[in-house]
């Protein structure tokens, strides 16, 4: 029996309204479980930078208390905002008012962390460092998805996504950024784009690219460089020592580059047995990284680019204090295996001016950068030297930076690091006000001056050796206080105490 063209009409438009529903049906899941559903930014008008004081407070008194959470802490940012953190969202702050200006939220994604590495306002767009307020999201089992936001008007600025590893970290330094985790390491440049992926590669591109059978404990990134420090168990690298290595942050652009490196495959500047089975990093450079180690004695060794020690000053950190922040994490298989999760822990640091200031167990070291005259390198490259004899003794076969034959050695300036001093009874990392150091304690703050060499100051008498304070400042911050960070925003002092965050002011 042949249908009729209406019965054929009305059957499809049947099939077109049941496809037209499950499209609709499709399309509702879709946005009931996307992500743009689940985002919500609640952002804020653009208001003044807070003013720098020009005189350290000789009195402080809280003015206001947040609740954050405990497990990822607060941020302070020199634009006038406190960041706080929950399970899905980060919330931004009036660093001296405490009411809320704004917040982002994912419902539907949890906080890995957060963290920011801005010391200057120049603007949260500002080519030149990764700038504003970095929010990191967990998907699947991985910290996978990065948000940069403005800190001033919680507005999104630059994002990615990569295979970060749990329980890593994330680690600023000069125009740089990146992730740290238990067995890989990502660096990316202001706008988030990777410049290099180093460790265990999820998904190597090229034979010899990962580096395996190596844990990381530390980074610090300057401003051509970054320095970590690995435990590693298998292949040629195996110690019991810990190793500081040495790469470029952007290799494929590294000067005298062999032609197959790039972001995935590329040779360290140095790979450093530092003869310690702990070491912290507390100073980097262009060309220098000054590593904490434990043994032989407690010390700050420095090291140029190509390994070579240059310098190695004792400091009384106690050994045990370095072997405990020394932590190796696990990894992600042993995590899924049952074991109890060990995230990297970073040297927790502030830096201010040409001075860093690290925080190992109870004891701030500050490691500062001065310029000295160093000895020209042979290559603008970190090679191998060759073993070859000098066939012509023309300027052609001269290494650039290199001096004539019969001539004075060549020189360069170059910035070294140098312990300036150290104060043990630290809670936490110092905050720095009009030229000086503030250094949480039991009792309030140790007062530093910031520039301090050794002698004697305008303030008076201080141990070089020590960090011995020439004032303090009492606040009474109740019984039980653990760890307090500390930052200086315009005329406040910002103190995250783990689970709350207070802001106190003259």
């Amino acid at each position: 029996m042949i249908s009729s063209p209406a019965r054929r009409r009305r059957v499809d438009r049947l099939v077109a309204a049941g496809l037209a529903v499950a499209v609709l049906a499709v399309a509702a899941v879709v946005w009931l479980t996307s992500d743009i559903r689940a985002t919500t930014l609640r952002a804020g008008g653009v208001v003044p930078i807070p003013e720098l004081p020009s005189q350290v407070p000789t009195a402080l008194t809280e003015r206001w208390e947040l609740g954050t959470d405990a497990r990822l802490g607060a941020v302070a940012s020199p634009y006038g905002v406190v960041v706080t953190a929950s399970e899905h969202a980060v919330t931004g702050w009036d660093a001296t008012t405490g009411t809320s200006r704004w917040s982002y939220e994912r419902s539907n994604r949890s906080l890995c962390t957060v963290r920011s590495g801005d010391v200057d306002t120049p603007g949260a767009t500002v080519a030149g460092q990764v700038r504003g307020i970095a929010a990191v999201f967990e998907v699947g089992d991985h910290c996978s998805q990065v948000q940069l936001l403005d800190p001033v008007t919680g507005e999104r600025t630059y994002s990615r996504t990569g295979p970060y590893q749990p329980g890593g970290a994330l680690a600023f330094g000069g125009p740089y950024a990146g992730w740290i985790g238990p067995t890989l390491v990502e660096v990316w440049r202001n706008d988030l784009v990777r410049t290099i992926q180093y460790g265990d590669q999820p998904q190597p591109t090229k034979p010899g690219s990962s580096r395996n059978g190596c844990l990381f404990t530390d980074i610090a990134l300057a401003d051509t460089q970054f320095a970590t420090v690995e435990h590693c168990s298998t292949g040629t690298q195996a110690s019991p020592n810990a190793r500081l290595v040495i790469n470029w942050a952007t290799p494929g652009s590294a000067p005298d580059k062999p032609s197959d490196q790039d972001v995935f495959k590329h040779t360290p500047r140095a790979d450093i047995d530092t003869g310690s089975p702990a070491a912290r990093i507390v100073g980097i450079t262009a060309d220098r990284v000054a590593v904490l180690v434990s043994a032989p004695e407690p010390a700050v060794v420095v090291y140029d680019a190509a390994g070579t020690e240059t310098s190695r000053t004792p400091v009384p950190v106690p050994a045990a204090a370095i072997v405990q922040a020394d932590v190796l994490p696990t990894t992600p298989e042993q995590v899924a295996a049952g074991a109890t999760e060990v995230p990297v822990a970073i040297t927790p640091a502030t830096e201010a001016g040409p001075v860093r200031y690290s925080l190992v167990g109870d004891v701030v070291l500050a490691v500062a950068r001065d310029q000295v005259q160093a000895p020209a390198p042979a290559t603008t490259a970190a090679t191998t030297p060759s073993t070859e004899p000098s066939t012509s003794a023309t300027a052609s076969s001269v290494a650039p930076g290199a001096a004539l034959p019969g001539a004075a050695e060549a020189t360069v300036a170059t910035d070294d690091l140098q312990v300036r001093w150290t104060r043990s009874g630290a809670l936490g990392t110092p905050a720095t006000v009009a030229g000086s150091v503030l250094v949480p304690t039991a009792g309030g703050y140790d007062v530093v001056p910031a520039g301090w060499t050794g002698g004697v100051s305008r303030l008076g008498s201080l141990d070089e050796a020590t960090g011995t304070p020439v004032s303090s400042i009492p606040v009474v911050r109740g019984d039980g206080a653990g760890r307090v960070d500390a930052v200086a925003v315009g005329s406040m002092v910002i103190e995250d105490r783990g689970a709350t965050v207070v802001g106190l002011s003259p």
